[in-house]
């Protein structure tokens, strides 16, 4: 990966994109009791910026996939001296590793600490462990590299190296007891920078049986996709269906679907549905749609599912070839494929 960046966060959790996505709708929502969002960055309130920024007030909304850049989201400068909010676009993204974690990509600009959103976000998923990575690149005027471990909104570990300019030596932090995978990428005594450096927390994803080098470049193996920002016409994260699928009649006697495996279609299904609804219904029709796909599964009614779905994808505007191959899918996925 080209280092064409200032400041680059990411984060793996142990729960499926349909529920990090929810997590991070609740735990960004707006204050109920004042009506009113988390309040702006310092400077953003004095000078304004260039850009307007979203609204505190938006939701975040599940978007069609390919809204967001293609590439890394990463901070291209260190431009506002750590004020502010992080920009409310995520890229969910699943499975990664053998431990089938959900990869976080996002913007953080809060530089003095562990970041706010994945506290919040710890918080409202209290039985996942949150594992944040952060790295800087050449626009970076000195350096920094840190990794945070959340669960149930605390931070339970981090180790910080950084420094403000090149000429400068490495400053190191580290607090709360050594996580397990620590053992495995212990750090190199006779590098100052050693207790977090790039190549240890390579090591640490590593451990994870996850390659640093393919992370944020390779997607090819990645099933579930759901990008969020605070768009209009997005989907709510709280109407992407949960379902159960309803086996088919079988021709022999098949073993069970493991969790794991429910999860992956699960993952997958919410993935299609998203794309389609997003695409051919407006921001009004689109949970009374989902809630009626979901009271279809839920009883067992597969081919009406599928017929609802087809019905979906063929008043879309995507290209023919794109929703055909989704219906292909869906009827895979239904064990419905003729």
């Amino acid at each position: 990966m080209v280092e064409d960046f200032a400041v680059l966060d990411f984060a793996l959790v142990d729960a499926p994109p349909r529920d990090v996505a929810q997590a991070l709708a609740r735990a960004e929502a707006p204050d109920p009791a004042n009506g009113k969002g988390k309040p702006a960055g310092l400077l953003g309130r004095l000078i304004g910026r260039r850009v307007a920024a979203p609204s505190p007030a938006a939701p975040l909304l599940v978007q069609p996939r390919g809204t967001l850049p293609a590439g890394v989201l990463a901070r291209e400068m260190v431009d506002d001296m750590g004020f502010g909010g992080a920009d409310r676009e995520i890229r969910l993204s699943a499975p990664i590793g053998p431990a089938k974690h959900t990869l976080i990509e996002f913007r953080e600009r809060s530089d003095a600490g562990p970041s706010p959103r994945l506290a919040a976000l710890s918080r409202a998923l209290p039985k996942a462990e949150v594992l944040a990575f952060r790295l800087t690149g050449g626009r970076h005027p000195g350096g920094e590299y840190g990794f945070t471990v959340f669960r149930g909104g605390s931070v339970v570990r981090a180790l910080r190296i950084h420094r403000a300019s090149a000429e400068d030596d490495w400053q190191r932090s580290q607090t709360g007891s050594p996580h397990p995978l620590e053992e495995e990428a212990p750090p190199d005594p006779s590098d100052p920078g050693g207790l977090i450096s790039p190549s240890r927390q390579a090591a640490l994803l590593a451990a994870l049986g996850i390659d640093a080098d393919e992370l944020l470049v390779d997607r090819s193996a990645h099933s579930a996709v759901l990008e969020l920002s605070t768009h209009a016409g997005g989907t709510p994260p709280a109407a992407l269906p949960a379902p159960r699928p309803a086996a088919p009649a079988p021709v022999a006697p098949a073993p069970a679907a493991s969790n794991e495996d429910r999860a992956n279609w699960e993952d997958e299904l919410t993935t299609l549905l998203v794309a389609a609804v997003t695409d051919g219904l407006t921001e009004e029709e689109q949970v009374p749609w989902l809630d009626a796909m979901t009271a279809d599964l839920e009883a067992g009614r597969t081919e009406a599912a599928l017929d609802r779905a087809r019905a979906l994808l063929a008043r879309g505007t995507r290209p023919h070839a794109e929703r055909d191959a989704a219906a292909t899918r869906l009827a895979q996925l239904f064990g419905l494929e003729s």
